[in-house]
Protein backbone atom coordinates (compact mmCIF):
# COMPACT_ATOMS: atom_id res chain seq x y z
CA UNK A 1 0.00 0.00 0.00
CA UNK A 2 1.32 3.28 -0.92
CA UNK A 3 1.86 5.50 1.66
CA UNK A 4 0.61 9.25 1.32
CA UNK A 5 3.19 11.61 1.31
CA UNK A 6 3.32 14.32 4.82
CA UNK A 7 1.83 17.45 3.76
CA UNK A 8 2.62 19.06 6.77
CA UNK A 9 6.64 19.12 5.73
CA UNK A 10 6.00 20.10 2.25
CA UNK A 11 3.91 22.82 3.26
CA UNK A 12 6.80 24.10 5.71
CA UNK A 13 9.30 24.10 3.18
CA UNK A 14 7.03 26.25 0.99
CA UNK A 15 6.29 28.39 4.38
CA UNK A 16 10.13 29.05 4.62
CA UNK A 17 10.69 29.79 0.97
CA UNK A 18 7.84 32.18 0.91
CA UNK A 19 8.97 33.90 4.34
CA UNK A 20 12.53 34.12 2.97
CA UNK A 21 11.38 35.88 -0.33
CA UNK A 22 9.59 38.38 1.62
CA UNK A 23 11.96 38.93 4.25
CA UNK A 24 14.10 42.51 4.46
CA UNK A 25 17.37 41.54 3.27
CA UNK A 26 20.32 43.03 5.65
CA UNK A 27 20.52 46.79 4.66
CA UNK A 28 17.63 47.42 2.91
CA UNK A 29 16.12 50.64 4.10
CA UNK A 30 12.42 50.16 4.63
CA UNK A 31 9.73 52.74 5.56
CA UNK A 32 7.37 51.96 8.50
CA UNK A 33 4.09 52.32 5.78
CA UNK A 34 5.95 51.33 2.68
CA UNK A 35 3.28 48.15 2.97
CA UNK A 36 0.16 50.59 3.82
CA UNK A 37 -2.31 51.60 1.57
CA UNK A 38 -2.47 55.44 1.15
CA UNK A 39 -5.02 56.78 -0.84
CA UNK A 40 -7.31 59.34 0.15
CA UNK A 41 -4.57 59.87 3.07
CA UNK A 42 -1.94 62.96 3.50
CA UNK A 43 1.69 61.33 3.52
CA UNK A 44 2.88 63.95 5.21
CA UNK A 45 0.74 63.89 7.98
CA UNK A 46 0.80 60.07 8.32
CA UNK A 47 4.71 59.98 8.59
CA UNK A 48 4.23 62.46 11.77
CA UNK A 49 1.82 60.02 13.80
CA UNK A 50 2.71 57.25 15.47
CA UNK A 51 2.81 53.89 14.05
CA UNK A 52 -0.35 52.94 15.52
CA UNK A 53 -2.11 55.93 14.30
CA UNK A 54 -1.03 55.91 11.34
CA UNK A 55 -2.32 51.96 10.66
CA UNK A 56 -5.56 53.19 12.06
CA UNK A 57 -5.82 56.18 9.66
CA UNK A 58 -5.49 54.24 6.55
CA UNK A 59 -7.23 50.93 7.43
CA UNK A 60 -10.06 51.85 5.18
CA UNK A 61 -8.20 52.74 2.51
CA UNK A 62 -5.95 49.62 2.61
CA UNK A 63 -9.33 47.75 2.97
CA UNK A 64 -9.68 49.44 -0.73
CA UNK A 65 -6.78 48.29 -1.92
CA UNK A 66 -7.12 44.57 -0.69
CA UNK A 67 -10.12 44.43 -2.93
CA UNK A 68 -7.97 45.26 -5.50
CA UNK A 69 -5.10 43.17 -4.89
CA UNK A 70 -7.02 39.63 -4.24
CA UNK A 71 -6.22 37.58 -7.36
CA UNK A 72 -4.95 40.36 -9.39
CA UNK A 73 -1.09 41.29 -9.98
CA UNK A 74 0.41 44.77 -8.08
CA UNK A 75 0.72 46.87 -10.79
CA UNK A 76 -2.87 46.28 -11.73
CA UNK A 77 -4.04 46.54 -8.77
CA UNK A 78 -1.81 50.09 -8.22
CA UNK A 79 -3.19 51.35 -11.55
CA UNK A 80 -6.36 50.93 -10.16
CA UNK A 81 -6.13 52.42 -7.14
CA UNK A 82 -4.38 55.58 -8.68
CA UNK A 83 -7.62 55.97 -10.98
CA UNK A 84 -10.39 55.76 -8.34
CA UNK A 85 -8.27 57.97 -6.39
CA UNK A 86 -8.72 60.31 -9.23
CA UNK A 87 -12.60 60.09 -9.99
CA UNK A 88 -13.49 60.22 -6.07
CA UNK A 89 -13.19 63.09 -3.66
CA UNK A 90 -13.01 60.61 -0.76
CA UNK A 91 -14.28 57.81 1.24
CA UNK A 92 -17.51 59.00 1.43
CA UNK A 93 -17.92 59.13 -2.72
CA UNK A 94 -16.58 55.90 -3.49
CA UNK A 95 -19.21 54.57 -0.98
CA UNK A 96 -21.78 55.86 -2.63
CA UNK A 97 -20.58 55.23 -5.90
CA UNK A 98 -22.49 52.62 -7.53
CA UNK A 99 -20.75 49.51 -7.87
CA UNK A 100 -21.15 49.58 -12.17
CA UNK A 101 -19.17 52.55 -11.83
CA UNK A 102 -16.89 51.79 -9.93
CA UNK A 103 -16.51 48.61 -11.92
CA UNK A 104 -16.16 51.07 -15.15
CA UNK A 105 -13.68 53.19 -13.79
CA UNK A 106 -11.43 49.82 -13.28
CA UNK A 107 -11.97 49.00 -16.76
CA UNK A 108 -13.46 45.54 -18.47
CA UNK A 109 -10.16 44.40 -18.48
CA UNK A 110 -9.82 44.49 -15.36
CA UNK A 111 -9.88 40.61 -13.13
CA UNK A 112 -13.11 40.30 -12.03
CA UNK A 113 -13.86 44.09 -12.42
CA UNK A 114 -17.67 43.52 -11.58
CA UNK A 115 -17.64 41.02 -8.59
CA UNK A 116 -15.22 42.79 -6.61
CA UNK A 117 -16.52 46.26 -7.30
CA UNK A 118 -19.45 44.68 -5.88
CA UNK A 119 -18.05 43.53 -2.83
CA UNK A 120 -15.92 46.99 -2.08
CA UNK A 121 -19.40 48.52 -2.35
CA UNK A 122 -21.03 46.24 -0.18
CA UNK A 123 -18.14 46.37 2.69
CA UNK A 124 -17.90 50.15 3.01
CA UNK A 125 -21.26 50.74 3.18
CA UNK A 126 -21.52 48.01 5.89
CA UNK A 127 -18.68 50.23 7.92
CA UNK A 128 -20.87 53.56 7.40
CA UNK A 129 -24.03 51.35 8.58
CA UNK A 130 -21.86 50.60 11.91
CA UNK A 131 -20.16 53.32 12.75
CA UNK A 132 -22.18 56.46 10.92
CA UNK A 133 -19.12 57.57 9.23
CA UNK A 134 -15.99 56.11 6.93
CA UNK A 135 -13.74 55.26 10.08
CA UNK A 136 -12.67 52.31 12.14
CA UNK A 137 -11.56 54.37 15.06
CA UNK A 138 -13.81 52.20 17.14
CA UNK A 139 -11.74 48.97 16.62
CA UNK A 140 -8.52 51.05 18.30
CA UNK A 141 -9.51 49.29 21.59
CA UNK A 142 -11.01 45.88 20.61
CA UNK A 143 -9.11 43.10 21.48
CA UNK A 144 -7.88 41.16 18.38
CA UNK A 145 -9.81 38.31 18.36
CA UNK A 146 -12.83 40.95 18.44
CA UNK A 147 -11.22 43.29 15.63
CA UNK A 148 -11.14 39.58 13.51
CA UNK A 149 -14.33 38.82 13.80
CA UNK A 150 -15.55 42.52 13.48
CA UNK A 151 -13.94 42.51 10.22
CA UNK A 152 -14.88 38.94 9.30
CA UNK A 153 -18.73 39.71 10.03
CA UNK A 154 -19.01 43.16 7.07
CA UNK A 155 -20.59 42.49 4.38
CA UNK A 156 -18.92 41.78 1.39
CA UNK A 157 -15.84 40.51 3.32
CA UNK A 158 -13.10 37.95 2.03
CA UNK A 159 -10.92 36.09 3.82
CA UNK A 160 -8.13 37.73 1.49
CA UNK A 161 -9.44 41.18 2.67
CA UNK A 162 -9.87 40.88 6.09
CA UNK A 163 -6.88 38.56 6.48
CA UNK A 164 -4.66 41.54 4.85
CA UNK A 165 -6.45 44.97 6.95
CA UNK A 166 -5.84 42.64 10.30
CA UNK A 167 -2.38 41.58 9.28
CA UNK A 168 -1.01 45.13 8.23
CA UNK A 169 -3.06 47.59 10.82
CA UNK A 170 -4.00 45.51 13.51
CA UNK A 171 -1.09 43.02 13.94
CA UNK A 172 -3.85 40.46 13.77
CA UNK A 173 -2.01 37.33 13.13
CA UNK A 174 -4.15 36.18 10.04
CA UNK A 175 -2.76 34.53 6.70
CA UNK A 176 -4.47 36.62 3.42
CA UNK A 177 -5.34 34.13 1.56
CA UNK A 178 -7.37 34.64 -2.16
CA UNK A 179 -8.30 32.20 -5.01
CA UNK A 180 -5.29 32.46 -6.68
CA UNK A 181 -2.45 31.15 -3.62
CA UNK A 182 -5.25 28.29 -2.76
CA UNK A 183 -5.11 27.60 -6.52
CA UNK A 184 -1.05 27.66 -6.32
CA UNK A 185 -1.00 25.83 -3.24
CA UNK A 186 -3.21 23.09 -5.19
CA UNK A 187 -1.43 22.64 -8.36
CA UNK A 188 1.66 22.09 -5.80
CA UNK A 189 -0.19 18.80 -3.93
CA UNK A 190 -0.25 20.77 -1.00
CA UNK A 191 -3.83 20.67 -0.58
CA UNK A 192 -6.88 18.81 -1.35
CA UNK A 193 -8.33 19.72 -4.49
CA UNK A 194 -11.92 20.27 -2.71
CA UNK A 195 -10.01 22.51 -0.19
CA UNK A 196 -11.93 26.42 0.05
CA UNK A 197 -10.37 29.31 0.75
CA UNK A 198 -11.50 29.68 4.19
CA UNK A 199 -9.96 26.09 4.81
CA UNK A 200 -7.11 27.04 3.12
CA UNK A 201 -6.59 30.42 5.32
CA UNK A 202 -6.91 28.21 8.14
CA UNK A 203 -4.51 25.42 7.92
CA UNK A 204 -1.81 28.03 7.10
CA UNK A 205 -2.75 29.81 10.33
CA UNK A 206 -1.80 26.37 12.37
CA UNK A 207 1.51 26.31 10.66
CA UNK A 208 2.62 30.02 10.56
CA UNK A 209 3.56 31.50 13.88
CA UNK A 210 2.62 35.40 14.46
CA UNK A 211 6.17 36.78 13.59
CA UNK A 212 6.57 35.09 10.42
CA UNK A 213 2.96 36.22 8.91
CA UNK A 214 4.15 39.32 7.89
CA UNK A 215 7.34 37.93 5.77
CA UNK A 216 5.01 35.33 4.22
CA UNK A 217 2.35 36.97 3.01
CA UNK A 218 4.90 39.47 1.10
CA UNK A 219 6.74 36.44 -0.15
CA UNK A 220 3.65 34.81 -1.21
CA UNK A 221 2.69 37.78 -3.06
CA UNK A 222 5.67 38.20 -4.82
CA UNK A 223 6.47 34.74 -5.87
CA UNK A 224 3.36 34.28 -7.39
CA UNK A 225 3.47 38.04 -9.50
CA UNK A 226 3.82 36.55 -12.70
CA UNK A 227 1.85 33.48 -12.06
CA UNK A 228 -1.57 32.46 -12.60
CA UNK A 229 -4.07 29.16 -12.89
CA UNK A 230 -4.81 27.92 -16.59
CA UNK A 231 -8.39 28.29 -15.59
CA UNK A 232 -10.26 29.63 -12.82
CA UNK A 233 -12.88 28.00 -10.47
CA UNK A 234 -16.52 28.86 -12.13
CA UNK A 235 -17.31 30.81 -8.43
CA UNK A 236 -14.96 33.63 -9.56
CA UNK A 237 -16.94 34.33 -12.58
CA UNK A 238 -20.03 34.92 -11.45
CA UNK A 239 -21.94 38.04 -11.59
CA UNK A 240 -22.14 39.69 -8.57
CA UNK A 241 -26.12 40.12 -7.89
CA UNK A 242 -25.54 43.75 -6.82
CA UNK A 243 -24.43 44.30 -10.79
CA UNK A 244 -27.26 42.47 -12.46
CA UNK A 245 -29.93 43.99 -14.04
CA UNK A 246 -32.98 43.45 -11.64
CA UNK A 247 -35.09 41.40 -12.16
CA UNK A 248 -38.22 40.88 -14.16
CA UNK A 249 -40.95 39.94 -12.60
CA UNK A 250 -44.10 38.21 -14.81
CA UNK A 251 -47.21 39.90 -13.87
CA UNK A 252 -49.12 37.46 -12.50
CA UNK A 253 -51.57 34.91 -15.22
CA UNK A 254 -54.92 35.68 -13.90
CA UNK A 255 -57.08 32.81 -13.91
CA UNK A 256 -59.79 32.90 -16.95
CA UNK A 257 -63.28 33.90 -15.67
CA UNK A 258 -65.06 31.26 -14.72
CA UNK A 259 -67.61 30.01 -17.59
CA UNK A 260 -71.11 31.33 -16.88
CA UNK A 261 -73.98 28.32 -16.71
CA UNK A 262 -75.67 28.10 -20.19
CA UNK A 263 -78.81 30.26 -19.82
CA UNK A 264 -81.81 28.79 -20.52
CA UNK A 265 -83.46 28.64 -24.21
CA UNK A 266 -86.58 31.10 -22.63
CA UNK A 267 -89.52 30.16 -25.18
CA UNK A 268 -91.65 32.94 -26.70
CA UNK A 269 -94.80 33.77 -24.82
CA UNK A 270 -97.25 33.03 -27.26
CA UNK A 271 -99.50 36.59 -27.73
CA UNK A 272 -103.38 36.04 -26.86
CA UNK A 273 -104.95 37.50 -29.73
CA UNK A 274 -108.42 39.24 -28.85
CA UNK A 275 -110.88 39.02 -31.22
CA UNK A 276 -112.83 42.46 -31.64
CA UNK A 277 -116.41 41.76 -31.67
CA UNK A 278 -118.14 43.54 -34.70
CA UNK A 279 -121.75 45.64 -33.74
CA UNK A 280 -124.71 43.62 -35.22
CA UNK A 281 -126.16 45.38 -37.69
CA UNK A 282 -129.43 46.93 -36.83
Amino acid sequence: MKKKPNLQVARKKMIDRFVSAGSVKPGEVTMPLAHLCTTFCNVEELVKLPLGQARLKTAIPRMVRAFLEFDADSARAQAAEARLAAAMVDLNELRVTPAIEVAAILGSRYPFSEHRSSLLHRALQSIYERENQMSLASLQNMKKAEIRNYLKTLAGMTPYVEAVVGLECFDVTACPMDTKLLLWLISKGLLDERCTTLEAQQTLEREIIAKRMHNFYLGSRKELEDWAPKTWPPVAKVPSPVLAPPAVVAPPVEAPPAAKPAAKARTPKSKSITVKKTAAKK
